[in-house]
Order: C-alpha cells, then sequence, then structure tokens
C-alpha cells in the first residue's frame, strides 16, 4: 500500500472529517516524490480523496489539478481511459465545481488533439452548474 492511500485513511475519516485543509495538503505534499512526478497509483489516490471529501481547500486544487493535467497530457491526447479518470473526477464528488471547469478549459486550450467524446464531456460539464 503506498504512503499516500495510508494518509489518506488518516485525512478522510468517515462521520468525524472529510474536509481536506491546509495542513492536510502540507502532509499529502511530503507523501509525495520530491521529484514533482506523480505516480499513476497515487494520482488515484488524490482522485480518490477529491471524490470523497466535503470540501477541499484551493491548495488541494492547486496540487491536484497540474498534476493531473501533466498525466492527461502526457502525450497531447485524451485518451479513452483518461476520459474516463476525468469522468470520476468530475462526477465522483457530485457535480461539476468551477475548479473543475477551469481545468476543463485548460485542458481543452492545452491539449493537441481531442475527441468528439471528450467535447461531449466538456459540453455537458459548462451546462451544469
Amino acid at each position: 500500500m503506498s504512503s499516500l492511500r495510508a494518509l489518506k485513511a488518516q485525512i478522510l475519516v468517515d462521520g468525524e472529517d472529510l474536509v481536506i485543509d491546509e495542513a492536510d495538503v502540507a502532509r499529502i505534499r511530503e507523501s509525495l516524490p520530491s521529484t514533482g512526478v506523480i505516480a499513476r497509483e497515487d494520482l488515484g489516490v488524490l482522485t480518490e480523496m477529491r471524490a470523497e471529501a466535503r470540501a477541499v481547500c484551493a491548495a488541494f486544487d492547486q496540487l491536484f489539478f497540474p498534476a493531473f493535467k501533466k498525466y492527461i497530457l502526457a502525450d497531447g491526447k485524451i485518451s479513452l481511459e483518461e476520459q474516463f479518470l476525468l469522468l470520476r473526477v468530475l462526477y465522483g464528488g457530485g457535480g461539476v465545481d468551477e475548479a473543475e471547469r477551469q481545468f476543463l478549459r485548460e485542458l481543452r486550450r492545452d491539449a493537441l488533439e481531442v475527441s468528439p467524446e471528450f467535447e461531449r464531456i466538456y459540453a455537458e460539464a459548462m451546462r451544469a452548474t
């Protein structure tokens, strides 16, 4: 089990604390490699954390979204598997929030190629309020 998965269990304690605050983000950063490259497994745990938390602070989003974007756009395209991960992020917590909409705008702008499926995901997320 990754150290981040163990930390997730400490940070998101069901029935007690489902909020990721600045202190939690500091602990998360300490668990990640100093190289700045986040492994696929750790990115999955961060995705779960964002979906399961009732609220996240801006510092978490500032850590999460750039890492997620780097992973998704590694080859300049958004694959079907990456679209699935994207849907988990967008709808895992219930609805699409403004940070997620901004993330989608950046993905769409920076991707070398987007699929019709991504365009549908994008359009739907922009309609959601």
